[in-house]
């Protein structure tokens, strides 16, 4: 099986808003409005697009289908993801993602950041 990240916005866009799981309502032109500034690619495994990764700066997200949660991460993408410097934040209401990240080698900063340095 092959995972991959390609440069597809509108398709990451897309899969993104459908694999969010939303905390309250969002429209998707609304969602689309707020990742402006945002690079936005999309994960494929296999041709078939299963996420969204979107960066600004060393700011990074992911978005993954659920069918494809916990199933999705290889090291060749651990490595693309994570080869300088990471930014997180946990949205509210996934609290849950504060182990996830930390299993990655995220450190919270304090703030409420979560930092990965290379």
């Amino acid at each position: 099986m092959t995972t991959r990240i390609v440069e597809d916005r509108q398709k990451g866009l897309e899969i993104g808003f459908k694999a969010t799981d939303w905390t309250r309502p969002v429209s998707f032109d609304d969602y689309a409005r707020s990742l402006k500034d945002w690079i936005i690619r999309t994960i494929e495994r296999n041709g078939e697009p299963i996420g969204a990764v979107y960066t600004k700066g060393d700011e990074l997200h992911v978005s993954i289908k659920p069918t494809w949660r916990k199933k999705w991460i290889t090291k060749g993408l651990m490595k693309e993801l994570f080869s300088c410097r990471v930014t997180t934040r946990v949205t509210p209401g996934h609290e849950y993602m504060f182990d996830v990240l930390k299993r990655l080698g995220f450190k919270d900063d304090g703030t409420g950041l979560m930092v990965k340095e290379h």
